[in-house]
């Protein structure tokens, strides 16, 4: 006989611990608390680390002194001290990844009180037709941000708001095709960038992120292509300052590759690896790249993003 055995006159029957109910909340309880201690205790060490991350960035920066063409007003951009960045490795689009400080944050200069915005090579070079052109289209409705001046580094997102000022510049002058394809391909390899050295999988909504990144990451990439395949019909060689026209028809060949049109693709691989004037850095990824292509054919199964190097 034991406690609560009359139950059983009354078609109860309860034999489990009478306490296991109470147990069962309790420790649910007590594991929701130390998963948000633990959740607590992650995104302390991340803001610590991010914080960190950017005293040391600060280090590798100065404050370049620059008088607008188009405003005439002197202001800051930040720049990467001079042999302080360095390139580790290519993604194969080109994308150069530089440690410890990543340079594409720090490629355009633009001016915070007119919006006048380009890539450092290219910032001087205004005519006084296109300085008009950008007080009408630009400047006009720019709201001034003077306390760029004071920026002590540029997220990753400040350095996106930078480029599309920049591109926004080019649609004012009417910049070449290829300019404004390569600003296009830049800014992909920017976003890329944000993705892979901010997030962490950590996040409560890291696949929307994720997912966000990538859609916004294809999108430039698409347009890059677009912009590219005009260029090559329409523009002599070199582009943007100093891509001659085998690095041009690999970066295409690579867009076509990001957009898994692999036939496409592995012709102008092939183009590419037989001329004889493609340089010997180019050629090398080209082979590398049309090799990738030929496995993931052999195989017949659709590539995941890692899988295709993004």
């Amino acid at each position: 006989m034991g406690i609560l055995s009359n139950l059983k006159n009354f078609g109860i029957n309860i034999e489990s611990d009478i306490y296991e109910e109470n147990k069962s909340k309790e420790a649910t309880a007590e594991a929701a608390r130390l998963a948000e201690k633990e959740a607590a205790e992650a995104k302390r060490k991340a803001e610590e680390e991010k914080k960190k991350k950017l005293n040391d960035e600060q280090t590798y920066l100065l404050a370049k002194s620059y008088t607008c063409p188009v405003c005439n007003k002197p202001f800051k951009s930040l720049a990467v001290k001079a042999n302080r960045a360095r390139v580790v490795d290519n993604d194969i689009d080109m994308r150069p990844i530089y440690e410890p400080v990543d340079m594409l944050k720090y490629t355009i200069v633009s001016c915070p009180y007119c919006g006048y915005s380009a890539l450092t090579r290219s910032f001087p070079n205004i005519t006084v037709n296109q300085q008009k052109l950008v007080k009408e289209k630009i400047s006009k409705n720019f709201l001034s941000k003077p306390e760029d001046n004071e920026r002590i580094i540029y997220t990753y997102e400040e350095a996106l708001e930078r480029y599309e000022l920049a591109f926004a510049t080019a649609m004012a002058i009417t910049a070449k095709t290829s300019e404004k394809a390569y600003l296009c391909l830049s800014m992909s390899w920017l976003v890329r960038g944000e993705r892979k050295n901010t997030l962490t999988g950590d996040e409560y909504d890291y696949i929307k992120m994720y997912d966000d990144y990538k859609s916004t990451e294809k999108e430039l990439q698409q347009k890059a292509l677009e912009g590219f395949l005009y260029a090559v019909q329409t523009e002599n060689f070199p582009m943007c300052g100093s891509l001659d026209q085998q690095t041009v028809d690999y970066i295409i060949a690579a867009m076509y590759y990001k957009t898994r049109e692999f036939d496409k693709s592995m012709k102008i691989l092939s183009e590419v690896i037989v001329s004889a004037s493609t340089n010997k850095r180019v050629k090398e990824k080209a082979r590398d790249l049309k090799e990738r292509i030929l496995a993931i054919k052999a195989s017949n199964n659709s590539p995941s993003d890692e899988e295709m190097g993004d």
